[in-house]
């Protein structure tokens, strides 16, 4: 059309009446076409536009999936933490079972020191009342040794004070008869 349109300025004047009564009917279809095409676009935008004024605001749609967008992101970020609280938690299980296994051989160990004590304490008590006994039978063994020192020193000085009391018998006897004799010696000498 157009090119038909550019080469018409070479026509002549009876050639362009013969050309022209084509070119406006193809001028014509044309614009019967743009305003069938036209028609069906507005018909069609009015299909459009009728379907588009029944649907609601979009905006409140728009900020509720906004909102649950956000709520999801929330979501997210507390199922992270979550992890992470359980993660923590799962470390503080097993420092608490390390604990509980501690208190456990601390328990048992505390049992065995008692078990111990009471085992030292026992044979401390053995000891001291084998020594106790021992202590005893040395002080029983040394008292009887001692009474029969005592019997032996007092039968010894029973038998002393008896020699003694002999002898000064013996001696009063010899003194009287010493003196008797020197009463006599005298006598005779004086006699004499």
């Amino acid at each position: 059309l157009f090119s038909n349109i550019n080469s018409c300025w070479f026509w002549s004047r009876h050639d362009l009446r013969k050309q022209v009564a084509p070119l406006l009917k193809s001028f014509q279809g044309e614009i019967d076409a743009l305003s069938k095409r036209s028609k069906e676009a507005e018909a069609a935008f009015l299909n459009v536009y009728k379907r588009l004024i029944d649907v609601p605001d979009p905006v409140p749609a728009l900020d509720l999936g906004q909102q649950l967008q956000l709520k999801v992101q929330r979501m997210h970020d507390i199922e992270t933490e979550n992890q992470k609280l359980r993660e923590t938690l799962e470390e503080y299980n097993k420092e608490f079972a390390e604990v509980k296994n501690q208190e456990v051989t601390i328990k048992a160990l505390k049992e065995k020191i008692r078990e111990y004590e009471q085992t030292l304490k026992n044979q401390a008590e053995n000891i001291a009342l084998e020594k106790e006994q021992k202590l005893q039978n040395d002080f029983a063994e040394k008292e009887r040794k001692l009474q029969e020192t005592q019997m032996s020193t007092a039968s010894k000085l029973e038998e002393a004070e008896q020699k003694v009391q002999t002898l000064q018998t013996a001696l009063e006897k010899t003194r009287t008869e010493l003196f008797d004799l020197k009463s006599k010696y005298d006598e005779e000498t004086a006699a004499k």
